[in-house]
């Protein structure tokens, strides 16, 4: 049979809460949810192409929805798997392209989900809108080390499509994101 002291149940409760809490200066992660909503859209006048949130933090094991709003889009990870474009997620990690999502919310195939499990910094964009400047960026749990983290096209002895500079300038940075917690389409995120 167990038998606890009231000094033990104390100590191990003590010693839990300095395991748990967070570093002093380090953000933490959004609380998981069961799904994290992105929107996909466009301006009403077809000008404007755009993930909103365009940047977020979130936790391993979370699950990220991208929801067509307007206009015809996709949400592909920034990797060579993908028409050989840049690495710009974890290594090893595993890579995503949605498709072109061609109905509008609420009908049946209008969203993607794909769920985060490795930490790191994850860039993702929209095929046919990618020159437009139609990108997002995801940390899960800490930004890490990694493809996402380095400047763009790193690696040119890869040969790999690099992020047009049209693109690079629309992302949030990775500290912003990790300040902010989610980073919203027009903030200043950069």
């Amino acid at each position: 049979m167990w038998s606890f002291s009231l000094r033990s149940v104390a100590l191990s409760t003590a010693l839990m809460a300095v395991v748990l809490l967070p570093t002093e200066g380090e953000a933490e992660p959004l609380p998981i949810q069961a799904v994290v909503t992105i929107r996909m859209a466009q301006s009403p006048d077809g000008t404007r192409v755009y993930f909103d949130p365009v940047g977020i933090h979130i936790s391993p094991g979370q699950k990220v929805r991208w929801v067509q709003e307007s206009g015809y889009h996709t949400t592909t990870a920034y990797h060579p798997s993908n028409s050989n474009h840049e690495l710009r997620i974890p290594e090893g990690a595993d890579p995503w392209d949605s498709g072109v999502l061609q109905t509008q919310a609420p009908d049946k195939g209008s969203t993607f989900e794909h769920t985060f499990t490795q930490e790191g910094v994850y860039d993702y964009f929209c095929r046919p809108h990618e020159a437009a400047g139609m990108v997002g960026r995801i940390v899960v749990g800490r930004p890490l080390e990694g493809p996402g983290t380095k400047s763009f096209n790193y690696a040119p002895e890869k040969g790999w499509k690099p992020v047009p500079s049209s693109a690079q300038k629309e992302f949030p940075s990775v500290s912003s994101i990790i300040e902010k917690q989610v980073v919203r389409q027009g903030s200043s995120g950069q």
